[in-house]
């Protein structure tokens, strides 16, 4: 019998979960507190903030050594959802053994499949809510990533049958984009997961090599790919506009807006850092000539930080920004992060399809940015208030 997480459930008040009893006495931790020693392979507990990501681990013990563990992360059940950013408050549990990596997540309403992706490529769908891979190497690190679609018709956003009936009616006067693409919301979530090797060594080791992350930095950048971008309404004298003519680059020059944050937990007073940039926009006409130039204001960009307990931060940020030359609807997205100095972090958020969004990380003072999320345009006119949004949420198991 492998030593596995046999079963969790999650109630309102109640955190619950079983394993295979495989035999010897078992201790379990939660975020490094030891709660449990005894024989019986079964845990509880109602002690928990709703929403948090904690950090479970299982030992096995025989003749006073460990010589198993099992590490699972999960948060506790919300009957309150956040309707504008769902994914945000839906529990996911993640379970790393020697033996397998499982993934749960608690399922979005109205919708029947799921896209799960590896490292980047396409491992396949399901039809339930959860995923186990057995297919690992305990020395390689992991990024999963969970995707589907509903039909903007079946949300419970507010104003949802407005929102849905002008998406379809936009899908149809727009040849380039069908209804069924205006009108159906994408769900991403990511889960990234360091080496099992090092998530499953017993907790007195982990204890003795304690790394944290004194720096944290989040970039946030919107872009046009293209170089000549027409101008989706009709009427107005400006024709085209200059496309910022690159693709994903966490330091690419050309860029419609950029949010720069940074946590530094080794300063006093453990600064938050915030910095925004609005790029130009320069408008042509019909024969692609130089009409006009502009920069629109960053006043639409807002950050407030958030702190929880002790090393651990976050901030929520607004971003709503025009273009200074014609009327047309805001870049608009919204971010809700926290960073914590033992190492993880969940960020959550949502966007229109357009432009460009790409979304980096960078931890401790290192040079290399982390890619999070890379979501192409659909279009500027997906920018209408009319388009259903982007949600997304990625955090990290270590």
């Amino acid at each position: 019998m492998l030593f596995e997480i046999k079963s969790v459930k999650h109630e309102h008040d109640l955190i619950s979960f079983t394993w295979n009893d495989v035999g010897g006495f078992y201790n379990v931790y939660k975020d490094g507190e030891h709660l449990y020693e005894g024989s019986v392979p079964e845990f509880q507990d109602g002690d928990f903030k709703h929403g948090k990501l904690y950090h479970y681990m299982i030992e096995r013990v025989e003749n006073n050594q460990v010589v198993d563990v099992i590490a699972m992360q999960t948060s506790a059940f919300a009957e309150e959802k956040n309707v504008e950013n769902p994914l945000q408050s839906l529990v996911m549990t993640t379970i790393v053994a020697r033996t397998q990596i499982a993934l749960s997540w608690e399922g979005i309403k109205e919708v029947d499949e799921y896209e799960v992706y590896r490292n980047g490529e396409f491992v396949g769908k399901v039809d339930t809510n959860r995923y186990i891979d057995r297919d690992i190497n305990v020395d390689q690190s992991y990024v999963y990533a969970i995707r589907s679609r509903r039909p903007l018709k079946k949300s419970e956003e507010m104003l949802t049958s407005v929102k849905s009936a002008v998406s379809n009616l936009f899908g149809l006067l727009n040849p380039a984009t069908s209804t069924s693409e205006s009108a159906v919301e994408t769900f991403t979530t990511i889960k990234s997961i360091g080496k099992p090797s090092k998530l499953l060594r017993p907790v007195n080791e982990r204890e003795q090599e304690v790394e944290t992350v004194d720096r944290w930095k989040f970039r946030y950048t919107t872009f046009l790919a293209d170089k000549w971008i027409r101008n989706p309404n009709p009427l107005s004298p400006n024709h085209f506009f200059e496309g910022d003519q690159r693709g994903f680059d966490p330091n690419g020059n050309g860029f419609r807006t950029r949010v720069d944050i940074e946590l530094d937990y080794d300063e006093k007073g453990e600064p938050m850092r915030f910095s925004k940039e609005v790029g130009p926009t320069v408008a042509y006409d019909h024969l692609k000539r130089f009409r006009e130039k502009a920069k629109a204001s960053a006043d639409g960009i807002t950050m407030k930080r958030t702190d929880h307990r002790k090393g651990e931060s976050g901030f929520v940020l607004e971003h709503s920004v025009g273009n200074p030359l014609t009327t047309a609807p805001k870049i608009d997205y919204e971010v809700n992060a926290v960073f914590r100095r033992h190492g993880t972090y969940d960020m959550s958020g949502y966007f229109d399809p357009a432009p460009h969004h790409e979304i980096y990380l960078m931890r401790g003072r290192g040079e290399e940015w982390q890619p999070i999320l890379q979501v192409e345009s659909r279009g500027l006119g997906f920018m209408s208030e009319a388009i259903a949004y982007h949600y997304w949420r990625c955090s990290s198991f270590e």
